[in-house]
Formats: structure tokens, C-alpha cells, sequence
């Protein structure tokens, strides 16, 4: 966020000197001009009516169209800017968007899980929000890759970030860990509640036909969050809880307590 305002301030600096300016310019116009006419009437004591009349009105139209045209000169020199910085904004946007996700499956990465995990720790800290790590993983992907081709392996695992993605809870936060490997933050569950919900995910991905007929099984770790947990803290127990999975052989569930 910080990039992004950084990025913008110089076309929003340069619109403002730029608004600045104009309406200098114009009010020194408009002074001029309102003394111009002021001295002209003043110099002539045996004025017409008629004549201040017509003065009047030429003063008020020639400052409504210097007004005007003070408009359109500002409005065709902002314009620029503001396009530049709502393109800045984008691309910032776009940026931020591209380093947080993972390319192959567009699931959110180690980047930022990284970040997430700092803020859903401390709010476990503070307020109670409690929540599980949920570690699933392929089994035998490699097999997939050498039997099938790793073009039809990068596509199956495309297709199961997908199928997480439908899955899991909108509060629920997906990240590809590393090949074949998925974590998921799932938020305000307990232990039994995340096996659960692991359990389903197991039998999600062993009941799902993929290209050209990959059939995949994979084992799952599920470990909950404590207070005095550092990131790799909760890591470590949610892969301890992963390693117990695959020691029960492919399509395993089990759960690490603390």
C-alpha cells in the first residue's frame, strides 16, 4: 500500500501545482481587468447610465468567459495526470496482485503466507480468533509428472487448486506450498472440526476424475494454532501432522495437537 502511494504522489503534486498556477493566473486576469474598467469609469465624471450599464454587463461576460475558459485550460491539463495516476494505481494493484499469487495455480503463495500468518497469529494473541493449518499433499505426484508428461501434471495440479478453491470456506485462506502441496489457514475451527473437514477434502480429491483420467490420492495433516506460536512453530507442527498422514499410508488424515 505504501508502494502504491508513493508511486501516485508525483502526477498528484504536479496536478496540484498545476491547479495552483491556473487559478493564479486567472484571478490576476480578473483583477486586471475589473481595474481597467473601474479607471475608465472613473476618469469619465459626465458618464451615461447607458454606457455603465454596458460596461457592467462586459465586465461580467468577459469574466464569465475567462471563467470558462480557465475551465477548459485546467481541466485539459489535470486530465493527463489523473489518467497517469488511476494507470499507476493499476499496475501497483496488478504488481502486488502478481507477487502474491502462485503462477501455475493462482492460489496465493509463500509470499504471502508469510504475511498472513504474522496477522492471524497476533489476532489469535489478542482476541482469541483461533484457527487450523491444513496441510494436503499429492502422493506419488512425481509418478504423474513422469508417467503423463509434466505438461498434463502442471495442468492437474492447476484443476486441484480449482477444486480446493470450490471447497474450501470464503474465510479460508489457500497457498500452494510447494509442488503438489497445499497449505490451508482455516479460521475459527477446532481441531476435530478441521480433521473433519480435512477428511472431506481427502475423499474430495480421491473421488475426482482429472485430464486424460489422472486419478490422484493425497494425505492430509491438520494441527491448530497456539498463542505462543512463531510462524515456524505452527509450520513445524502442521508438517509433523502431514508426516503422520503419509506414515498411514496415501489418503491419510491425521492431526497434530501442540
Amino acid at each position: 500500500a505504501a508502494s502504491r502511494t508513493l508511486r501516485s504522489e508525483p502526477p498528484a503534486r504536479a496536478a496540484s501545482l498545476v491547479s495552483a498556477a491556473s487559478l493564479a493566473v486567472l484571478a490576476v486576469v480578473f483583477v486586471a481587468e475589473f481595474l481597467m474598467a473601474y479607471s475608465l469609469l472613473k476618469e469619465s465624471p459626465g458618464h451615461d447610465p447607458a454606457l455603465v450599464r454596458m460596461a457592467c454587463w462586459g465586465l461580467g461576460l468577459g469574466l464569465a468567459l475567462l471563467a470558462g475558459q480557465g475551465v477548459l485550460v485546467f481541466a485539459a491539463l489535470v486530465r493527463p495526470y489523473r489518467e497517469a495516476a488511476i494507470r499507476v494505481e493499476h499496475l501497483a494493484q496488478a504488481l502486488e496482485q502478481h507477487s502474491h499469487r502462485d503462477l501455475l495455480t493462482g492460489a496465493l503463495n509463500r509470499t504471502a503466507f508469510d504475511q498472513h500468518i504474522v496477522r492471524e497469529l497476533e489476532a489469535l494473541r489478542r482476541y482469541g480468533a483461533g484457527f487450523c493449518g491444513i496441510m494436503l499433499d499429492v502422493d506419488g505426484f512425481r509418478q504423474v509428472n513422469e508417467a503423463k508428461g509434466y505438461e498434463l501434471g502442471d495442468q492437474t495440479l492447476y484443476d486441484l487448486a480449482q477444486l480446493l478453491k470450490l471447497h474450501v470456506r470464503k474465510a479460508d485462506l489457500l497457498f500452494r506450498w510447494r509442488s503438489g502441496r497445499f497449505l490451508i489457514l482455516a479460521s475459527g475451527i477446532d481441531t476435530e472440526q478441521a480433521g473433519h473437514f480435512a477428511a472431506k477434502l481427502a475423499e474430495l480429491v480421491a473421488g475426482h476424475a482429472f485430464r486424460q483420467e489422472v486419478r490422484l490420492t493425497a494425505c492430509v495433516g491438520v494441527a491448530p494454532a497456539q498463542q505462543q506460536d512463531t510462524p515456524e512453530q505452527f509450520v513445524g507442527r502442521v508438517k509433523s501432522a502431514l508426516a503422520l498422514a503419509k506414515d498411514q499410508g496415501p489418503g491419510s488424515v491425521a492431526s497434530a495437537e501442540g
